[in-house]
């Protein structure tokens, strides 16, 4: 029993030692391979934009016996007859404590336009065509020559004027009442003078205003 026990012993140890007496080693773990993940891009931010302006809607005007519109500007300072079917747009921005109420032809070559500026003072009569052609290069352009300045019988002062850089040319008649400045323009494109030279001075001729 003893000689099987020192066999035994005796062929662990021989049986050790042609292993080198080491235990094997374990297997390298595989990588693991890691899928790149698309890149999460974030949601642009929602930018609101403002609502577009609507067009003013202007009430439907009388017609006159001559086939115009009757016309009566802000305050009721004055009326005239402005061509039936034009379109009418009007600004309180542009100029401080202006309304501009303009009506254009509907192939746009040609438009009236009537201008009111509560000034809050009285002003002199060098002050009033100072302003006022200041206003009319805001609207015609820098560029604005003055042709002709006559002073009309009621005191209202005509200007005929053309403005190169904007190929147009008008007339502005301008006044003043009290504190409001006023003037109104009839304009059309160069090309276009002779089909609506007749028509805007029939405009011009409709002006009636009660005496002051």
């Amino acid at each position: 029993m003893k000689t099987k026990m020192i066999l035994s012993m005796l062929f662990a140890a021989l049986l050790i030692s042609a292993c080198g007496g080491q235990t094997p080693a374990a297997p390298a773990p595989e990588p693991v391979v890691v899928e790149a993940q698309p890149a999460v891009e974030e949601p642009a931010p929602v930018v609101e934009q403002p609502a577009p302006a609507e067009p003013v809607q202007q009430e439907q005007q009388p017609v006159t016996e001559s086939g115009m519109m009757a016309y009566t500007a802000p305050e009721g300072l004055f009326d005239l007859e402005i061509p039936n079917g034009w379109s009418y747009t009007k600004d309180t921005d542009m100029i401080e404590n202006t309304v501009v109420e303009t009506y254009t032809a509907p192939d746009g070559h040609a438009f009236v336009q009537v201008l009111v500026n509560d000034s809050g003072v009285e002003v002199s009569n060098v002050l009033k065509g100072q302003i006022t052609l200041d206003y009319m290069k805001r609207l015609y352009g820098a560029d604005l020559r003055v042709a002709t300045d006559v002073t009309l019988d009621d005191d209202r002062e005509k200007l005929e004027w053309w403005s190169d850089d904007n190929g147009i040319s008008g007339t502005t008649i301008f006044h003043r009442v009290g504190n409001f400045l006023f003037f109104y323009t009839t304009a059309f494109e160069d090309a276009y003078e002779k089909d609506y030279m007749s028509m805007l001075e029939d405009v011009n001729n409709s002006y009636f205003a009660e005496e002051e």
